[in-house]
């Protein structure tokens, strides 16, 4: 799978998060042309919407209903389709316990909520190597 590397073109960026406004806010943080952005509420979807789009990076809540961002990025790495799509988890829950939960899982890590838009633009290119 190929995905867009820095400086040519496009990233498209998959938001899967049960709280819709981080969604306006990663809007802001991460504008177009430069980010192609997607939404989905719940994991379960987000399953579905990860093998349609194909996107660059996936942006996962820790804590949804369901099917968790813990779980479905292990779903993720675990699947040859998906393994090489980066996977950053957000949360309100930050601490080392629940950093070393996400890098096992299969995350490049962790960002803290709440988060301002310049802050979580920096940390999304620095984890996944954008910058």
């Amino acid at each position: 799978m190929e995905h867009a590397v820095a400086g040519t073109g496009t990233k498209k960026v998959l938001l899967v998060d049960d709280e819709a406004f981080n969604f306006d806010l990663l809007k802001l943080a991460l504008p177009a042309p430069h980010y192609q952005l997607s939404y989905v509420a719940l994991g379960q979807a987000a399953l579905t919407q990860i093998h349609e789009e194909k996107p660059d990076l996936v942006l996962l809540d820790i804590l949804m209903p369901g099917l968790t961002g813990i779980d479905l990025c292990i779903l993720l790495k675990h699947n040859p389709l998906t393994a090489d799509i980066p996977v950053i988890m957000l949360s309100g829950l930050d601490s080392p316990a629940d950093v070393r939960a996400a890098t096992a899982a299969g995350a490049l890590g962790l960002i803290a909520k709440p988060f301002s838009a310049r802050e979580i633009s920096w940390q999304i290119e620095q984890l996944a190597g954008w910058c």
